[in-house]
């Protein structure tokens, strides 16, 4: 049952991404569209998801495991780049493509998949973990991220400007809510969320409204995409799973959820940030489409793995 769940959950995600690529070929949707949606997305969503993600009440030896994941996920990312940063430079990828491969693989979804996989298996404490590991994943996503998309043809260094954004700011201002168990008045909170959850229909309309530009039977043919796919969705996983052998004193379930991260699609977000900053956003759409196409049947069945196989 519980992978017939986690597989009708994400299937339901496809949804949104169907709409806004049918949105696209009847001309509902526009490339000006497309940045309209993406600073709505960078300004305003996102960091309202950010802060009522973190909003939740926790005890102390929650809390303990919940710097566990967020230490997890700064290592795992950052190893991540380090693994696909050394693939790129093997494939002898051209510049703003190499740039775009390491950031398509890897940052992934763990928000707008991550939350609803992680509270279908762990439920409201498998949110609040799964919210501190984006916390570490988005921090390095909005700076190391960011500064992928920027155009590096003059080597121009980090412009702090850019980098210390509004979603940096939000990431902060919801890990000083979770340490002080500080929590936001109905008055606040519930605009703030309702402002937050419009971030996953508005993320994976635009992935829709992006391949709508290239035809999908274009990805079949594209070796870049079946590597992002292979980068993604197995070999990361399998780089988490064995760091989680490696601390095996840890609670288990806070082990399953980081692997379940690291499983996770690229990010659904990543085109919005491409567009914006003129990256490759071609790439990196057909990435995420692949990649939450193919997660369909990977997420349940890392999830049946890991609960009845591996980590005991």
């Amino acid at each position: 049952m519980q992978l017939l769940a986690v597989g009708a959950q994400v299937g339901a995600l496809f949804f949104y991404v169907l709409l806004g690529f049918l949105g696209r070929q009847r001309k509902i949707l526009t490339a000006q569209g497309d940045k309209v949606i993406s600073d709505i997305i960078f300004y305003f969503t996102m960091p309202a998801l950010t802060i009522t993600s973190m909003n939740l009440k926790v005890s102390g030896q929650e809390l303990t495991n919940a710097f566990l994941i967020l230490a997890a996920a700064v290592v795992l990312v950052l190893g991540s780049y380090a693994l696909c940063a050394l693939a790129g430079a093997w494939l002898r990828l051209p510049l703003k493509t190499n740039y775009a491969f390491r950031f398509t693989t890897a940052f992934g979804n763990v928000a707008y998949l991550g939350f609803p996989v992680a509270y279908i298996l762990w439920g409201q404490l498998g949110v609040f973990y799964a919210a501190m590991y984006a916390l570490g994943h988005n921090v390095l996503f909005w700076t190391l991220g960011v500064w992928l998309m920027q155009d590096h043809q003059e080597h121009k260094g980090l412009d702090w400007r850019q980098i210390l954004n509004i979603n940096v700011l939000a990431i902060i201002l919801g890990l000083v809510l979770a340490l002080f168990h500080f929590q936001l008045p109905p008055l606040i909170f519930r605009p703030l969320d309702g402002l937050g959850q419009a971030t996953i229909p508005l993320a994976l309309f635009l992935v829709g409204s992006m391949l709508a530009e290239s035809p999908i039977r274009t990805l079949a043919g594209k070796k870049i995409v079946y590597l992002i796919v292979a980068v993604r969705l197995i070999i990361l996983p399998l780089l988490a799973l064995g760091a989680m052998f490696l601390v095996p004193g840890w609670d288990k379930n806070v082990r399953l959820l980081v692997i379940m991260e690291m499983a996770m699609p690229a990010a659904a977000i990543a085109p919005a940030v491409a567009r914006k900053y003129d990256g490759d956003y071609n790439l990196i759409s057909e990435g995420v489409v692949a990649t939450t196409l193919v997660s369909l049947l990977t997420i349940p069945l890392w999830a049946w793995l890991l609960n009845y196989h591996i980590l005991t």
